[in-house]
């Protein structure tokens, strides 16, 4: 049953990409990256007495672009609401690998991307429960806090100040990764007070609830308060559609369908040790100590398209949601969750799951976010570099160790082959919540007859020639494995004999895509060594 999905796939492949140069989907634009942007002021305790705290956020635009009703994507880094390092981890912040690739590669495509810092700061370390819940849900309030004051930032810019980022305020989404993930589903969700003070948001000694507002001022940071300094108060939070990359929501009740809510999508492993895939225990990554019982992407977005808050994404083109196989496939397949027990199905509409194996090399692996990477040698130099400036005494390989313990072939083509099938679910899905106009495909699917199709030598070692009939030369080519990824690409080829290098590619069966100018061909092949 575990690979039903993938195969299922083989059988009914098609792809959303189409001719060069259409807006959103290709890369059309240089890059240009405005760093360290001040977009608010706020009390921050990571120091450890609270103080002002810039907040900061790199803007990405698209270099010759003459649109200035772009749409904006505010991406929110992981990172566990500490800084990098201090945090037990390699990653969390604007500099992140995965980070920079998302935001250069929607910014080559159109898109305006503010990649933003949030405050950070909580006891992860507290042997007390009530201390490591009550800092953790304050953390995460404050960063939903600083989301929409990032909102509304550019929200003022393009109605102050001449709009210099070239926006529409109107077509915003929130793209959170990782902890990023708890900002963009609950600035989307979170509009209630009661909701911050559920019963499991009451401490159990005092009585009281972890989030008062006494101090860390309201929802949206609009209210001066001890801990809350307002920024751009005149304008609206709002935004169109939320993104998750395997963050995760402090409780399902936060989600009510209201038209306040955006709509809803995400990605998420089964297997994530650290944040629940349906519900389930949040735990500390360096102590492994548990937190609070929240709800992972998959139930989100079982609630968020029930609710209709979705709905908007029934518009997305078909000939462009290369996932709707897979997803359809997920929808029926039945699971257990090995970390939790829960028997549920895997999928659900606007939703994706990568279901890596759980053991790998012979090991227990739980993996979350496969696709963060990094350089081991970039890494030693920042760690020697934090040492002197700080008097820490971080190391190097035990945080590389660290990070490959639930990443254990980490890579760069490896983060970036699952970036890209989570651009295949979210690229079509920002089409349709923000209105953008995007070109319907005009390729069709068909068989391999039509466009003379032939691959050879099968199965193939460390090439395979790719050839068409000469009235239907190749336009692409693309190739994914079998967990829906794409490993290979090549565009603007233009003949109807084309050479595919595999040599790096580890044996197994892939899926191969051929476009011509009108039709799209699937086919497995086979990589042997």
């Amino acid at each position: 049953m575990k690979n039903m999905y993938a195969l299922f796939f083989i059988s009914i492949f098609c792809s959303f990409l189409t001719q060069a140069q259409d807006r959103y989907y290709d890369a059309i634009f240089p890059v240009q990256r405005t760093a360290d942007v001040v977009y608010g002021t706020n009390i921050g305790i990571i120091t450890g007495a609270p103080a002002p705290e810039g907040l900061k956020v790199d803007i990405y635009q698209p270099v010759g672009d003459t649109k200035t009703d772009r749409p904006l994507i505010l991406l929110s880094h992981t990172g566990s609401f500490l800084p990098p390092l201090y945090n037990g981890q390699i990653t969390g912040s604007r500099s992140d690998s995965t980070v920079v690739a998302i935001a250069a590669y929607l910014a080559s495509r159109g898109f305006v991307v503010g990649a933003y810092t949030y405050r950070m700061g909580w006891l992860p370390l507290s042997p007390d429960q009530n201390q490591r819940t009550g800092s953790l849900l304050q953390a995460a309030f404050r960063g939903i806090q600083d989301t929409r004051t990032c909102i509304r930032f550019f929200k003022k810019t393009a109605a102050e100040d001449g709009n210099p980022y070239g926006i529409d305020p109107n077509k915003i989404c929130a793209w959170g990764v990782g902890t990023g993930g708890y900002l963009s589903l609950g600035a989307a969700s979170l509009h209630d007070w009661g909701e911050v003070t559920l019963d499991k948001f009451i401490n159990t000694q005092t009585l009281q609830p972890y989030v008062d507002s006494t101090l860390l001022g309201n929802l949206d940071a609009t209210t001066q308060k001890p801990l809350c300094l307002p920024n751009h108060a005149d304008y609206g939070s709002g935004f169109q559609l939320s993104i998750n990359m395997g963050g995760a929501l402090g409780d399902s009740s936060w989600l009510d369908g209201t038209p306040e809510e955006p709509a809803y999508t995400g990605v998420h492993c089964p297997n994530d040790f650290f944040a629940p895939f349906y519900e389930g225990a949040v735990i500390v990554p360096t102590t492994n100590q548990f937190v609070v019982y929240a709800t992972g992407t998959r139930r989100v977005m079982e609630v968020t398209n029930n609710f209709g808050s979705n709905d908007v994404l029934n518009g997305v083109d078909p000939g462009r949601d290369v996932l709707a196989p897979l997803i359809n496939a997920q929808k029926a397949n039945a699971v257990t969750l090995p970390l939790t027990g829960q028997n549920i199905l895997l999928g659900t509409d606007n939703f994706y799951a990568f279901d890596i194996p759980l053991i790998y090399n012979g090991k227990v692996t739980p993996q979350g976010s496969p696709w963060d990477w990094w350089d081991y040698n970039t890494l030693k130099v920042v760690v020697d570099l934090i040492n002197q400036q700080r008097g820490t005494n971080f190391n190097a390989d035990t945080l590389h160790l660290n990070g490959l313990a639930t990443n254990p072939d980490m890579s760069a083509q490896k983060g970036r082959a699952y970036l890209d099938t989570i651009y295949m679910l979210t690229i079509p899905r920002l089409c349709a919540a923000l209105d953008l106009g995007c070109a319907p495909v005009a390729v069709k699917e068909t068989d391999a007859r039509t466009i003379g199709l032939s691959v050879s030598p099968v199965p193939a070692i460390d090439e395979f020639r790719i050839e068409t009939s000469e009235e239907h030369p190749i336009r692409s080519v693309y190739l994914y494995d079998l967990e829906g990824r794409l490993v290979k690409a090549h565009t603007d080829i233009h003949a109807s004999s084309f050479v595919v290098p595999c040599h790096q590619l580890k044996a197994g069966v892939y899926m191969l895509q051929t476009q011509t100018a009108k039709y799209r061909v699937g086919k497995q092949i086979a990589i042997q060594r």
